[in-house]
């Protein structure tokens, strides 16, 4: 049967993106450890479905009903970690879930209805803001901004598809007696596992700030030019800009200012986000080196900031209009020139 393959190939993947993060990730930040857990439950979800669907396991329902509460509230928490914003306000999310878990063992009807709720609700929760606002989350390195945005952006829409399907599952059931719904959640499920897992693993988050107590506010609130020229003041003393791990919540701590002023002096007096404005700075920094030493594009982008090649290549042309490569040899003939 064709179910039980394609879900337990998924199954089988999801298990290689698990053992990859379990090897690469250190799990001193708390948002590390949520994303990892977000997998692994998604994985075991996976591989109960498979069980019951492909060979008829009806005991499996409960099970695959409790793990299916937690995945939402774990994903919710887990960006809400991301963001900087821990501890009791994140309590909350557990509520939806022991609701669902006592329906499932005493009110197995509400569940249908709980469910796609509980999915829509936190799948809304991180897709609106990630939609909404610009600037990475506070402990997103700079360079992972735009990835990072994106694999959330999934996760949120991943959730709402997720409970559009159990919403069409539950009408299939009613007027059909179930018999699309096999063949949906094989295809689905596999979808959904897949961009989870993806999506999860490049929720990558730094440790020294996951746990620290935020600082009080020492700025004037309308001074948004003094806090851009202390910014740019600790960039050009002391390279601030450069460091591979660079996040809103280091800078912003550095500087003894809450995340939002920082963001909002850059948005409002730059008129571009913070890892562009970064990213601005380093670019800035990489054409010197590329014009004054002979060191590769790789080495530069590397001493300036940037985690990877492509990622430099990228902002180079959004800042710069052309490639690096491009840039030298024309700052070069110029040079020769005069």
């Amino acid at each position: 049967m064709l179910l039980v393959p394609v879900t337990l190939f998924a199954t089988a993947a999801l298990g290689v993106v698990l053992f990859r993060l379990l090897m690469q990730r250190d799990f001193h930040a708390t948002a590390d450890r949520l994303f990892v857990a977000l997998v692994a439950l998604y994985l075991v979800q996976s591989l109960l479905v498979s069980l019951r669907w492909g060979y008829g396991i009806e005991a499996l329902r409960l099970p695959i009903g409790l793990v299916a509460a937690v995945i939402p509230a774990c994903a919710w928490v887990a960006y809400r970690s991301l963001s900087g914003r821990s501890g009791l306000g994140a309590a909350w999310a557990t509520v939806p879930v022991a609701v669902t878990w006592v329906a499932i063992l005493g009110w197995r009807d509400a569940v249908d209805l709980l469910l796609p709720i509980i999915y829509l609700g936190f799948g809304l929760m991180i897709l609106i803001p990630v939609m909404r606002d610009c600037d990475p989350p506070a402990l997103t390195p700079i360079g992972d901004a735009r990835q990072t945005r994106r694999a959330l952006g999934l996760i949120g829409a991943t959730l709402i598809a997720s409970a559009a399907t159990d919403a069409f599952i539950v009408y299939d059931f009613v007027r059909n007696a179930g018999q699309a719904s096999g063949h949906l959640i094989s295809i689905v499920q596999t979808g959904f596992v897949m961009i989870i897992g993806l999506a999860a693993a490049s929720g990558r988050s730094t440790p020294e700030e996951a746990e620290a107590a935020p600082l009080p506010d020492l700025a004037d609130h309308n001074d948004h030019a003094l806090v851009l020229s202390r910014i740019e003041d600790l960039f050009a003393r002391e390279g601030f800009h450069r460091s591979e791990d660079l996040t809103l919540r280091r800078l912003s701590r550095r500087l003894r200012l809450p995340d939002r002023r920082i963001s909002e002096a850059v948005n409002r007096l730059r008129g571009v986000n913070l890892s562009q404005f970064v990213n601005e700075h380093r670019i800035r920094d990489a054409c010197v080196l590329l014009r004054d030493t002979d060191q590769s594009i790789l080495q530069i982008a590397l001493a300036v900031g940037f985690a990877s090649k492509s990622n430099f290549n990228r902002e180079f042309q959004r800042v710069v209009c052309q490639t690096p490569s491009g840039w030298r040899a024309a700052s070069r003939t110029s040079a020769g020139e005069e």
